[in-house]
C-alpha cells in the first residue's frame, strides 16, 4: 500500500493534535529544545483558556509535562517529520530537512523563494532571463544555476543578470555552481558520469539554503544528469519541481511535477 503524501500527514496530524502544530510552527523557525517547546506549548494553551474566560486560578494550574511533550514529539519523529538529539543535558528538536517545505504549505508559511536551473549552454542565458522577468508563475529573490564544469570553462561568459532589463521590477541575486568534470563524466566513454555524485553536490547545497528559502526547480534545459539530480531531489524533499515548453512569456506552459 502506497504511503500518503508527507503533506496531507502533516496537514490530518496538526488539525487532529493542536500541540502538534505549535511544535511544527516552532520548528519551523528553527532548532528549538524540549523545554522551549513545553512552553510555547503552554503559553497557547493558556491564550486558549483566557479566551474561552477561563479563571486565573485555572490558567495557572497549566503545565505541559515532558511525558505529554514526548508523546507528541515521538509521533513527529516516526512520522519522519521532526528529528531530535540529546546533547548535553538538553534534548534538541528540528524539522527532518524533507519536511520543511511539506510543513510550510501546510501552515501556509512562506520564505524568500530561491529558483534553481541548469542551463546547458551559454546562449541560453537572454531567453531564460527574459523569460523570468517576465513570467507570472515566480519572483525569485535568489537565482542558483547549476553547470557542467566541463562546458562552462573559465572563459565562458555568465552575464545572466546584465539580460535584466534596466526597468525591470523584479531583482535578485544569482549564484553559480559548477559541477565538477569527475562527477558528470568519466575516462571511458561508455561510461556516462554518476547520477548519485550529482545528486549528492547539489543535495548539499540544497541543505544550505532550504531552511531561508522556499524553493523551486526549473527542470527546462540543463544536462541530463543534473536534471534528473534535481528531479530526484525535488521528490524527496516535496519540493515543487517544473517544466517549460519555451522560455516566452507571452506563450509558456509551464507543467508542475
Amino acid at each position: 500500500m502506497l504511503r500518503k503524501p508527507l503533506e496531507e500527514i502533516i496537514r490530518e496530524e496538526i488539525e487532529t493534535v493542536r500541540a502538534r502544530r505549535i511544535i511544527l510552527d516552532q520548528l519551523e523557525g528553527g532548532l528549538m529544545t524540549g523545554a522551549e517547546l513545553r512552553e510555547k506549548i503552554a503559553t497557547d494553551i493558556k491564550a486558549q483558556l483566557v479566551s474561552e474566560g477561563a479563571s486565573r486560578k485555572e490558567i495557572e494550574k497549566v503545565k505541559v509535562t515532558s511525558p505529554k511533550l514526548y508523546h507528541n514529539t515521538q509521533r513527529l519523529e516516526e512520522l519522519g517529520i521532526i528529528v531530535s538529539w540529546k546533547q548535553s543535558q538538553y534534548r534538541l528538536f528540528e524539522l527532518d530537512p524533507r519536511a520543511i517545505h511539506p510543513v510550510r504549505r501546510a501552515l501556509k508559511i512562506s520564505k524568500p523563494l530561491m529558483y534553481i536551473t541548469s542551463l546547458n549552454n551559454p546562449e541560453d542565458q537572454r531567453p531564460f532571463v527574459q523569460w523570468l522577468v517576465n513570467n507570472q508563475h515566480f519572483n525569485p529573490k535568489k537565482l542558483l544555476v547549476f553547470v557542467e564544469a566541463s562546458q562552462w570553462t573559465r572563459g565562458v561568459s555568465r552575464i545572466v543578470d546584465r539580460f535584466i532589463p534596466d526597468d525591470a521590477f523584479r531583482r535578485w541575486t544569482t549564484e553559480w555552481r559548477e559541477v565538477p568534470e569527475n562527477v558528470t563524466r568519466t575516462e571511458d566513454e561508455r561510461e556516462y558520469g554518476s547520477l548519485q555524485m550529482t545528486v549528492d553536490f547539489i543535495e548539499n547545497e540544497l541543505l544550505n539554503h532550504i531552511q531561508t528559502h522556499d524553493i523551486v526547480f526549473d527542470l527546462t534545459l540543463g544536462p541530463r544528469l543534473i536534471t534528473l539530480a534535481m528531479a530526484k531531489l525535488a521528490t524527496e524533499y516535496s519540493i515543487t519541481a517544473f517544466h517549460v515548453s519555451t522560455y516566452d512569456a507571452s506563450d509558456a506552459e509551464v507543467s508542475h511535477y
